[in-house]
C-alpha cells in the first residue's frame, strides 16, 4: 500500500541513465534531459547534478551543455570539458560549441518517470478525504521537517501539546535519492518523514508537515501523500512559501494564508482527513514566537541541528534545548 502511494524513485539514477545515452560527438542540454524525465521543471535539478559531477567514462557529463553551448560540468575546468568534446569531434570556439543544433541530441530512450508521478498524484488527489474524522479537539499535534547535508537527509518529528510542552521526539537519517523538483517534494522527503514518524512513541491527534497538502498543482502535496499512508490520521500542510505554479481546485478552496504582525506569512492547506477550517483551528493555538507553528519549528531546528552535526540522532523522550535566532 505504501509503495503504491509513495513509490521509491531514484531520480538521480534516472538522470545518469539519460546522460549515458548521449552519443560520442553529440551533446544535450538540461531541457532535453528534463523532457525525457517527463517535466521541464527538472531543468534545475539536472543542471545542479551535472555541475557537481566529475566527468568519467561511465558518466559523460561533459556532453551536457547550456542552451548557449557552454559546458556545465565543473568537476574539471570548462577548458578540460571543451577539450574532451573536441576529441569527440564536436566543434568548439570561444568556450562554446559551434552550431549547437548540429550536435544536439534529443533521441533519448525515455521512461518519463516524472510524468508517471504526475499521473499518480492526480489519481491520489481523488482519494483525499476532506472531512473531519472527529469532533474532539486535536490536543496533541506532531510536526515533522527535513534538513540536508549534501545528499544525506535528516528528518525530525516533535509531538507537542497546546501548552507547547514537548511530549516526544524522534529522528531519522537516510540517503536521499530524489533531487528537489517543484511539486514533487513528497518523493524527496516522504520516505524520510515516514521513517521518523515510525520512531515516534507518543500518539498524536494530528500531524503538521512543512510543505503543502491539496494546495498543489495536482492537489497532492507531501502532506496529502503522508496522510494517505497514515490512513485515518489528520494531516495538515504548513508552508513558508506559496506554490508558484497554478493551484487549480474546481470544487474546493485549496488553502489559506495566516498573516501575523512581525511574522512572515504561512500557507495552510488540508492534507487528508481534515477540513480547511479545522486545519486553521488546529494550527492557530500552536502559533508562538516563531513564524511556523511550534511543533514544526522545533522539528525544523532539530533537523537542522542534525544536518550540521550539532545534535545526535538517538531518539529521546527528554526535551532538548536550543538557542533560537
Amino acid at each position: 500500500m505504501r509503495e503504491q502511494i509513495l513509490p521509491t524513485v531514484d531520480l538521480y539514477e534516472e538522470i545518469y541513465r539519460l546522460v549515458r545515452q548521449i552519443p560520442r560527438g553529440m551533446v544535450s542540454t538540461p531541457r532535453e534531459i528534463s523532457e525525457a524525465l517527463g517535466d521541464t521543471k527538472a531543468v534545475r535539478a539536472v543542471t545542479e547534478m551535472v555541475e557537481t559531477a566529475e566527468p568519467c567514462r561511465d558518466l559523460p557529463v561533459h556532453r551536457v551543455v547550456s542552451e548557449t553551448g557552454r559546458p556545465l560540468c565543473v568537476g574539471r575546468s570548462p577548458e578540460a570539458c571543451l577539450e574532451l568534446l573536441r576529441r569527440e569531434g564536436v566543434e568548439v570556439s570561444g568556450g562554446n560549441i559551434i552550431d549547437l543544433e548540429k550536435h544536439l541530441f534529443s533521441g533519448f530512450e525515455a521512461a518519463f518517470p516524472l510524468k508517471r508521478l504526475q499521473e499518480l498524484q492526480e489519481r491520489l488527489s481523488r482519494e483525499v478525504v476532506l472531512e473531519d474524522r472527529s469532533a474532539e479537539a486535536l490536543e496533541v499535534v506532531a510536526g515533522v521537517d527535513v534538513a540536508y547535508r549534501g545528499r544525506q537527509g535528516f528528518g525530525a518529528c516533535v509531538a507537542m501539546d497546546r501548552s507547547f510542552r514537548v511530549l516526544d521526539e524522534a529522528a531519522a537519517e537516510m540517503e536521499v535519492r530524489f533531487p528537489y523538483v517543484s511539486s514533487y517534494l513528497a518523493f524527496r522527503e516522504g520516505p524520510l518523514i515516514m521513517r521518523a514518524l515510525e520512531r515516534l512513541d507518543e500518539p498524536f491527534d494530528a500531524l503538521m508537515i512543512n510543505g503543502h497538502g491539496i494546495a498543489h498543482p495536482r492537489g497532492c502535496g507531501v502532506a496529502t501523500h503522508v496522510g494517505l499512508i497514515l490512513g485515518d490520521k489528520p494531516t495538515i500542510g504548513v508552508a513558508a512559501k506559496k506554490m508558484t505554479e497554478g493551484v487549480k481546485q474546481e470544487d474546493r478552496i485549496p488553502g489559506a494564508e495566516i498573516r501575523r504582525g512581525g511574522h512572515g506569512t504561512i500557507y495552510v492547506s488540508s492534507g487528508d482527513n481534515i477540513t480547511l477550517q479545522r486545519s486553521l483551528e488546529t494550527v492557530e493555538p500552536f502559533l508562538g514566537e516563531h513564524r511556523l507553528p511550534e511543533p514544526l519549528w522545533r522539528a525544523h531546528i532539530k533537523a537542522r541541528d542534525l544536518s550540521r552535526g550539532l545534535a545526535k540522532l538517538k531518539r529521546t523522550n527528554i526535551p532538548w534545548d536550543t538557542d533560537y535566532f
